[in-house]
């Protein structure tokens, strides 16, 4: 992964980080289940910590302790989903698929300082 790719990988987990904390935070008992997650109080935790990383995936200088934050954050709610429904598992492995990305960004951006 070339730098410009990891910043772009940054900035699109930045703001989907951002829609979707906002959406679990704001409606939890509509937006979670879109998510795999039927408990309302975990559909609002996991937003909050996506709230919580946002700013820094979208300005944060530097951006890669952001991203890897992210990838732990997503390995913890792969785990606190995955044990439910249908929908659950498979956010599950959508938030793992995702993990690699972010980790890989970390890494590039971490390696060249940024």
């Amino acid at each position: 992964m070339d730098e410009e790719a990891a910043l772009r990988a940054g900035r699109t987990a930045g703001l989907a980080t951002l829609v979707i904390g906002s959406a679990l935070l704001a409606a939890p008992g509509r937006a979670g289940p879109l998510a795999g997650i039927d408990d309302p109080r975990t559909a609002r935790r996991v937003g909050l910590v996506d709230l919580a990383l946002a700013p820094g995936l979208l300005v944060g200088t530097p951006r890669w302790p952001w991203l890897a934050a992210r990838a732990v954050a997503n390995v913890g709610t792969a785990v606190a989903v995955g044990r439910g429904s249908w929908s659950g598992r498979a956010t599950a492995v959508s938030l793992l698929a995702l993990t690699l990305v972010d980790g890989q960004a970390a890494r590039t951006l971490r390696d060249l300082g940024r």
